[in-house]
């Protein structure tokens, strides 16, 4: 988190709370001999009101003056903390005691709310959640993009938002009692006893519980359990991550399947160093490598290693208002950078005079040329590259683009990307992001290039957390 950026829109309001002032210490509190340069010391105690969010998800506070952020608190909060963290500009604390609650807070359904990292925000009314992304993204705007005057529409959430992901990705960690699966915390921890998790879908947790008991069964160097679901087919796909080869995968394949109907396909990826971050490319054991995923009318092949939006239902919607962007193609000549199994590009394209997608991932290029040939979609040439560098090869080869959809990963697209579209003659720009700082870095980038950022709307594809999907569109001026 740049605190550099962040800084000019955290503001104390001077709101009180029981007779403490908000940032006064708190007599009698424990203090470490932790030297530091700035007013707070680790381990003393104060008395805050919480006044905003940043982006993050923490709640934002002053105390001596200085900006305090604070995980799980809401806005109006008046919480007791303690400084676990001094840097030059900012502290971290952690609530000692909620003394009195903020409008917006409520229950959490998850026992693990306030310690897993995967839920900044499930403490938080969902509709104050979705105004605090919007204001994510504005605020990023402003103080990244330079971009002031730009209205950001309400964030679109979603009617139940719980059980959505149909991704999971748990650690294995070997306890007293056998194997057992959970999420990394950001201390290093793990949650071993993870009985249930309402973001992910009812299907991912039975696979969870069974690969647990015949991992321990079959002592098998597991290091990580992925799950891959389709919503509407009701199937999924298990990715067996371990240390090393085990002779008895196999059999454990055919028996998850076995016990559960629904597991369309087991397949196992071997670790590259110390750390699951790397690994191989999943290999099949039993069934099938592959999904069927539908959005709306349009369906996809997803293989077990492809990227696909992790919230099917959200991204239906992400699929419409990028076709309605994109405008009147019938004319034109679309491009899909970043195309994936052809999430957009296949709406796209077969409304479109000629096509072309970029996608580095050569197994999800061959699901995107599955699904263009599924709808008889033959006027698309796909690029297996780099986006940078496909660009750079298109411009000397004198070719042209009318608009463009962009749905680059986390780091975004970057400047180099963006002044190559500018060199192909785009006129629109669909700019689709996971991430409001870098997607504020690129909208600036894209208004010095001469682009006006017609629209900007939130899409809530990850409730209960702080990420907030943006998409929005940029027209040409010049």
């Amino acid at each position: 988190m740049n605190l550099r950026r962040i800084r000019p829109f955290l503001h104390a309001r001077g709101c009180y709370g029981q007779g403490n002032e908000p940032g006064t210490r708190i007599q009698g509190s424990t203090m470490q001999a932790t030297p530091t340069d700035g007013p707070l010391q680790v381990g003393e105690q104060y008395t805050v009101t919480v006044e905003t969010l940043a982006s993050g998800g923490d709640g934002v506070a002053r105390a001596s003056g200085f900006t305090v952020f604070i995980p799980y608190a809401a806005p109006g909060d008046v919480v007791e903390v303690e400084v676990v963290r001094v840097a030059k500009h900012y502290a971290r604390a952690r609530i000692v005691r909620l003394i009195t609650p903020g409008p917006d807070r409520v229950p959490t359904p998850c026992p693990l709310a306030t310690g897993c990292p995967g839920c900044q925000l499930q403490h938080l009314r969902y509709e104050a959640q979705l105004q605090a992304k919007a204001m994510f993204v504005r605020d990023n705007l402003q103080h990244i993009g330079r971009l002031s005057h730009v209205e950001v529409l309400p964030t679109i959430g979603m009617a139940e938002p719980w059980r959505y992901r149909n991704k999971g990705e748990f650690i294995a960690q070997r306890q007293d009692d056998g194997i057992r699966l959970g999420y990394h915390g950001e201390d290093g921890t793990i949650f071993t006893a993870l009985e249930d998790c309402p973001l992910q879908h009812p299907l991912s947790l039975e696979i969870l519980h069974a690969v647990e008991e015949l991992a321990t069964q079959y002592d098998l160097p597991l290091a990580q359990l992925i799950t891959r679901i389709s919503p509407s087919e009701g199937a999924a796909l298990a990715i067996l991550v371990c240390w090393e080869w085990h002779e008895r995968l196999p059999e454990v394949a055919r028996v998850l399947r076995e016990r559960l109907p629904a597991l369309a396909g087991v397949l196992w990826s071997r670790v590259r160093g110390r750390s699951v971050v790397r690994r191989t490319l999943a290999e099949l054991l039993d069934g099938v490598s592959a999904l069927t995923q539908h959005l709306g009318k349009w369906q996809y092949h997803v293989s077990a290693e492809s990227f696909f939006q992790v919230n099917s239902e959200q991204a239906e919607r992400l699929v419409e208002l990028a076709v309605r962007f994109a405008g009147n193609l019938r004319e034109a000549i679309f491009a899909d950078a970043y195309c994936g199994v052809g999430t957009f590009l296949i709406p796209c394209a077969v409304q479109a005079l000629r096509a072309f997608g970029i996608e580095e991932h050569p197994v999800a290029l061959k699901d995107a040329a599955r699904n263009l040939a599924h709808y008889a979609i033959h006027d698309v040439k796909l690029y297996e590259a780099r986006v940078e560098v496909m660009v750079t090869r298109l411009l000397r080869k004198g070719r042209h683009a009318d608009v463009v959809v962009l749905d680059p990963p986390r780091k975004g697209a970057g400047r180099v990307v963006l002044e190559g579209l500018r060199g192909l003659g785009v006129e629109r720009v669909v700019l689709v992001s996971c991430d409001p700082a870098t997607f504020a870095r690129d909208a600036g980038d894209l208004a010095a290039l001469g682009y006006r950022l017609e629209t900007v709307q939130p899409v809530d594809m990850f409730p209960q957390t702080w990420h907030v999907e943006t998409i929005a569109l940029a027209v040409r001026e010049e």
